[in-house]
């Protein structure tokens, strides 16, 4: 047999030397006779029929060649043999065609594989051979997962062959498909079919449930979900069903599943609301009111009260009508403490009892809003409308209050014709009650222009001009105010000509409109200048407890009170942080002590002033200590808008508390709050911002972060912000000579140097591979440069790590312009191109010199 086989193989291949390819050929096909698994003589085979340009009998062998190149695990060669000579002949069997399918899917060449699965899967099924039909179809559903077509080819014949799992598994996706596309009518078709193969299938229900709740079948899709709901937990499950259960009406049903939802997994909070307004469009207010109470109980817990009260603003704004809804309203506004909306609401209250005949409920609303803002001029009208409806004692009452005569006419008719009510007219004398108010409301005003508490000095303002319209035409106090805040109420004339000067710093732009007017009394101007100089040595402190200690110490020595208190943290909250001045002879409060003293206050009803304020005879704590009485602020944050300090005086003899010892309270309490908060940040950015552990200093990408912060504190305290430059000399040559590692190194050095001579509220940068930065605040010009003489000194003791000449800094100075028309991203524009300016030009100097703004002149 092997001499045949041998000389078989040596007369083809004379015939080849002869160009004889059919007497070759015959040679061969003796050969795979006698050895048919023989690849060179198939290969032969093939590639003779192609040089006779028999293409058929050339794909016979080729064919054959591929099945023992796959079945040897050579699927690169069967892939290029396939691809090159076998595809696109239409003479191979479905089952080769399958395998180069598959070969193709090894190689993630997806169109490919899917057109030959696609070939195969017709060819088999035009020979009746569905079983291996199938098989390519489930591999061409695999690999496009997105075509609807091929998807619900493979579920019809896995269902025709009876493979359940299967033909359920391509209806799933095929209804999955349909609902993405929006076809909810065919997606709840497909998806039924897969529910009647699987019908215990839980994923296949839910997706079953939740295309009939798209295609508004709400009752169906809850009932799909019943059978599982009792033991299930899982969030998108239960949210399915709680939307199903609220369509089909069943709401008190939805509302345990969401509740349950929402206590255990921390989800369904969306849902809950809508369930909520749901229930209040239903004219359920009771249920409403128990879902809200719940919900904020949760979201209190996690710092979330801004969030909860956006919620409940747009419940109430859908529903004013609502008597225990608004109530509701009323009293979360009047547990956060946040006076504004807690009025707003009020006001709402107010008229809703008065329309529904319950003038006791509208007595009380008029009486906290007069505790909040007795110079609202709304107040005379609701006061008006009271007459008749409540005990004659009562109106008395309240009339002493709004400080008026007993005697108070119904709204009349604006003398325009308009027809619009202009409130109350007051009767004789209280003339000077509303000349009292309009002073104290523009003494509030110019102190908290001092101070840059912009905001609370624009609310003041427009409640002038609300209260006092026309006002600016009589009082040139007023106008100068308005000039000093640039704004003015609509419809006004504005000052003739160019506005008033403002001087750079906060306390002369408020200092203008009184000098102009006279008009400050001697303890007014007392407190200013007090306030004045404890700011100023609060901004002198280092560290948040020094700014607490100093705040409470001066305080107490000015007000001569026998305790002054300091806390920050947010109410009903141990407090982060505490400071206590005692008058001589009185010992420190106990810990526990001072927590409730606090709590007691934060209990208390704020005044018109906001000032809450506590007697010896409703609070026994104030026994406790040896005081009489005491009077505390509330202090918010600017960011948050919520309270986060306090800060207390108590006497321990009888005290009649006045409006400028509130005021004084509030603008010192505001100025430490701001002092503490910006250290806290900048002592938050240092530690956040480190990009080197090794030299401590902060990264390029905090540099400007630091100077916004800077820039804008300096901005709101009227403060100097600085800043020096140090720049190694021919930084850039030296980088390419030593490589940045050793720069690196010598830079790391140099921080470490300079570092324990700044201060600790100063903050250093590494600005380039070559320079460090340090933002200096409360530092003028002067003190910048004082500070870069006495580093650059101390840089020239630091020896680099390489030999060679000795090195020299050169030095930018730089002061941030103190211009109120400057916002903080101008001011630190400014101050960046003008220490950039600096550098280049100490480089075109040669170096080892210091610029500043006058030598750059020069």
């Amino acid at each position: 047999m092997a001499v045949d086989i041998s000389k078989n193989l040596e007369k083809a291949k004379k015939a080849m030397e002869k160009n004889r390819p059919e007497e070759a050929i015959e040679a061969y096909k003796q050969v795979l006779r006698d050895a048919p698994g023989n690849l060179e003589v198939t290969q032969a085979l093939g590639d003779l029929y192609i040089r006779i340009n028999q293409p058929g009998n050339a794909a016979i062998y080729y064919g054959a060649l591929f099945d023992m190149f796959v079945e040897g695990k050579d699927e690169s060669k069967a892939l290029a043999l396939y691809t090159r000579f076998l595809q696109g002949t239409g003479l191979q069997a479905p089952e080769r065609v399958a395998r180069y399918a598959y070969l193709l899917q090894k190689q993630n060449k997806i169109p490919q594989a899917i057109e030959q699965f696609t070939i195969a899967g017709d060819a088999f099924t035009a020979g009746k051979r569905e079983q291996d039909a199938m098989f390519c179809w489930e591999r061409v559903a695999q690999l496009a997962p997105d075509d609807l077509p091929r998807q619900l080819r493979l579920a019809e014949v896995a269902e025709r062959l009876g493979k359940q799992p299967i033909a359920a598994r391509a209806y799933l996706r095929a209804g999955q498909l349909s609902s993405t596309a929006g076809a909810y009518g065919d997606a709840v078709r497909l998806l039924g079919r897969a529910h009647e193969l699987t019908p215990g299938e839980r994923s296949v229900t839910m997706l079953y449930a939740d295309a009939q709740l798209k295609a508004g079948n709400a009752v169906e899709a809850a009932k799909l979900l019943e059978s599982f709901a009792s033991a299930e937990s899982d969030a998108a499950f239960l949210e399915t069903y709680a939307d199903a259960l609220t369509k089909a009406g069943n709401l008190d049903t939805a509302r345990a599943v969401l509740e349950k939802l929402f206590k255990e997994k921390n989800a369904g909070e969306e849902r809950l609301f809508e369930l909520a307004e749901q229930y209040a469009a239903g004219k359920e207010y009771g249920k409403t009111v128990d879902m809200l109470q719940m919900m904020k109980k949760k979201m209190f817990a996690e710092k979330r009260q801004n969030d909860f009260a956006a919620r409940v603003d747009a419940l109430a704004a859908g529903h004013k009508e609502a008597l225990p809804i608004i109530e509701y309203w009323v009293g979360l506004y009047n547990e956060l403490n946040r006076e504004s909306k807690y009025f707003e609401a009020l006001v709402v209250l107010f008229d809703l009892a008065l329309k529904s005949g319950d003038a006791k409920k509208a007595q009380e609303c008029l009486e906290r809003m007069i505790d909040i803002d007795a110079y609202d001029h709304r107040n005379q009208e609701r006061f008006a409308q009271l007459k008749g409806k409540i005990d004659d004692g009562q109106y008395k009452n309240l009339s002493a209050r709004l400080g008026q005569g007993s005697v108070v006419s119904a709204p009349s008719p604006d003398r325009s014709g308009g027809g619009r009510g202009t409130g109350s007219k007051p009767a004789p004398g209280s003339a000077a009650a509303s000349q009292q108010a309009l002073e104290d409301l523009i003494v509030q005003t110019e102190i908290f222009l001092q101070y840059s508490l912009q905001n609370k000095a624009m609310e003041r303002l427009q409640r002038i001009a609300e209260m006092f319209p026309g006002e600016e035409e009589r009082s040139e106090r007023l106008r100068n105010l308005y000039e000093a805040a640039h704004w003015w109420p609509a419809g006004a004339p504005k000052a003739k000509g160019e506005a008033v000067a403002i001087a750079a710093t906060p306390v002369a732009a408020a200092e203008a409109p009184a000098a102009k007017a006279g008009a400050y009394s001697a303890d007014t101007l007392r407190d200013l200048s007090k306030i004045s100089e404890i700011t100023q040595k609060i901004f002198r402190q280092q560290t948040p407890r020094a700014m607490l200690n100093t705040a409470v110490n001066e305080i107490g020595q000015y007000l001569k009170g026998t305790r002054s208190l300091a806390v920050i943290g947010a109410p009903g909250r141990a407090p982060e942080m505490a400071a206590e001045y005692c008058a001589a002879g009185v010992k420190p409060a106990p810990g526990a002590q001072v927590v409730f003293l606090i709590s007691q206050v934060e209990k208390a009803t704020p005044d018109g002033l906001g000032g809450l304020i506590i007697e010896a005879a409703v609070s026994p704590i104030l026994k406790e200590l040896g005081l009489t009485t005491a009077m505390g602020v509330s202090l918010t944050d600017r960011e948050t808008q919520q309270p986060a300090a306090m800060l207390l005086v108590a006497h321990e003899a009888a005290h009649e508390w006045k409006p400028n010892e509130i005021y004084f309270l509030q603008a010192v309490g505001d100025q430490m709050l701001m002092s503490v908060s910006h250290t806290r940040l900048r002592s938050l950015v240092r530690r956040m911002g480190v990009a080197d552990e090794r030299s401590g200093l902060l990264g390029r990408g905090s540099y400007q972060s630091c100077l916004l912060t800077e820039a804008d504190r300096a901005r709101t305290q009227g403060t100097p912000l600085s800043m020096a430059i140090l720049q190694i000399d021919k930084g850039a040559e030296l980088l390419r000579q030593q490589g940045e590692g050793t720069l690196e190194k010598y830079l790391e050095q140099l921080a470490k140097t300079l570092q324990p001579i700044v201060r600790q509220n100063d903050v250093a940068v590494k600005y380039t591979a070559w320079a460090l930065a340090f933002i200096l605040p409360d530092t003028t010009l002067a003190g910048a440069q004082n500070l870069a003489d006495k580093l650059r000194r101390t840089a020239q003791t630091v020896k680099p790590p390489w030999d060679g000449a000795a090195l020299t800094v050169s030095a930018a100075i730089t002061e941030a312009a103190a211009r109120l028309e400057f916002e903080s991203e101008d001011i630190v524009t400014e101050l960046i191109n003008r220490a950039e300016g600096y550098l280049e030009e100490a480089r075109k100097k040669g170096g080892n010199v210091m610029v500043t703004p006058e030598t750059a002149k020069a």
